[in-house]
């Protein structure tokens, strides 16, 4: 079986595709990973056969600077027209379809977030299988339903340019959401265990044992940075100077860098793999980004919160609503703040003890290797 995988160039939007595209891989069957930029190069470093489609552009940094002009439209104004997540399919759609018709896939994989995946699946006839990278909204939720369709009407231009057929509804949707909250399984909606990938990279020796002290992971994610949504972060780290934890600052060393001096008790990570810090960690504070919050339900760590933008609150919103961590709003996120419920979130055991119970039901989810077999089938049906 000839397998085309495809997903939009953020890092939250495509590593977690990885361990499907493996599973498949390590079952015998063909996979070629389509993306762009630094995204296809980070793929190849995953051990995948990748692709760029566009290559000479930087289709993630279009995306952010389009978002970048949106955000900064008064109100009233009009909104332009060139953003939101149907922008990746937009410039992205002629390449993957150059690539497909290239490669003669038997079955297109591709997220939501990558609305051209299914317009080539209908131009090559073979079947489309959608796979989410969420942790809030996945597949017959109606939060999905409104961005599948919203993503489909930007595109409407794109498939016209084309002259494309209208694709059909995906064959399946993977959810890699746990039970209780919000995963489906069924002829339709296949449950998927979360299997974190964070790149690959030479880990430091200190990641691999014990902390002295209760060790709590920090990190903002890589877009958040970008967009210069840090908030009071420095000031965070000086409240937490008093502490007995070990605080590990899990980001970019430029970033890292630009907050500077920290205190004794603040290590200076850089992009360590959250899956290898994580178990070693008595609880996380983060932005709320999927694959992060997905990653700390997977190792049963105990996360607050602190959203800023994109699907931040509402992933935080879940995991407070599950028992498995706290949020804190936006507004209420002073240093002194957040502080105080990282050491609510220390020192009261429900959140852990709900925390391993969500890591259970993860465990216990059909792996991706599991899935192969229904994959096969799908393919073999057309």
């Amino acid at each position: 079986m000839r397998v085309l995988s495809t997903a939009a160039p953020g890092s939250g939007l495509f590593l977690p595709t990885v361990p499907l595209a493996w599973a498949l891989r390590s079952a015998g069957h063909e996979v070629l990973v389509a993306n762009n930029g630094r995204a296809a190069e980070t793929l190849v470093a995953a051990g995948l056969q990748a692709v760029d489609v566009c290559p000479d552009r930087d289709v993630f940094a279009e995306f952010m600077e389009a978002s970048r002009v949106i955000n900064s439209t008064p109100p009233g104004a009009p909104r332009p027209r060139r953003g939101g997540l149907g922008l990746f399919g937009e410039e992205m759609a002629e390449g993957l379809l150059r690539v497909a018709e290239e490669f003669k896939p038997d079955l297109v994989l591709s997220t939501l977030e990558q609305g051209a995946g299914p317009l080539v699946a209908a131009a090559l006839g073979v079947p489309h299988v959608e796979q989410s990278v969420r942790l809030a909204w996945a597949g017959s939720d109606e939060q999905a339903v409104t961005y599948r369709g919203n993503i489909a009407r930007y595109l409407e231009p794109t498939r016209a340019k084309l002259g494309l057929d209208e694709p059909a509804p995906a064959a399946a949707m993977i959810d890699v959401r746990p039970p209780s909250m919000g995963g489906r399984d069924d002829a339709t909606e296949w449950s998927m265990r979360y299997v974190p990938y964070n790149e690959s990279r030479l880990l430091p020796e200190w990641a691999l044992a014990a902390p002295s002290r209760p060790r709590v992971c920090l990190t903002m994610g890589s877009v958040l940075p970008l967009s210069g949504e840090l908030g009071e972060l420095t000031a965070f780290l000086q409240e937490c100077a008093g502490l007995d934890v070990e605080l590990v600052l899990a980001m970019g060393e430029d970033e890292a860098a630009a907050l500077g001096p920290v205190p004794d008790n603040v290590r200076v990570a850089g992009w360590v793999p959250l899956s290898t810090l994580l178990p070693s960690c008595a609880a996380i504070v983060h932005h709320g980004g999927a694959g992060t919050a997905l990653t700390a339900l997977a190792h049963g760590v105990p996360q607050l919160v602190v959203p800023r933008l994109a699907d931040q609150p509402a992933n935080a919103a879940v995991i407070a609503a599950r028992g498995v961590g706290l949020a804190c709003a936006p507004h209420e996120a002073t240093a002194a703040t957040v502080k105080d419920l990282l050491r609510q979130l220390l020192d009261v055991p429900d959140h852990r003890r709900t925390a391993r119970e969500v890591q259970a039901e993860i465990a216990a989810r059909p792996s991706p290797a599991a899935l192969v077999g229904r994959l096969e089938e799908i393919a073999g049906a057309r």
